[in-house]
């Protein structure tokens, strides 16, 4: 995958370079940054989840990035209450 087609499907949802971020689990909007001007290379996976939605309608695509925020959101609870458990 290009650079370019990585911000092509980006935009193609409608989402920022943030708010993608999310969806995939990295850390902020810098990593989103380097993949569209290629300072960087997505892993297999994420490149694979790219694909996946850009080959998906734009309903079926805005309901499983909806999916995957929720369990990331979760994820991200249960990390934070382990943390605050250990401190």
């Amino acid at each position: 995958m290009t650079p370019a087609q990585f911000k092509e499907i980006r935009e193609r949802l409608g989402l920022t370079q943030g708010d993608l971020a999310i969806v995939l689990g990295v850390s902020g909007k810098k990593p989103i940054s380097h993949y569209e001007t290629g300072v960087r290379r997505p892993s297999p996976l994420i490149q694979a989840l790219m694909s996946a939605l850009n080959s998906l309608s734009e309903k079926k695509a805005k309901d499983l990035i909806e999916l995957v925020t929720e369990h990331m959101a979760k994820i991200q609870r249960q990390l934070k209450g382990k943390k605050n458990a250990r401190g």
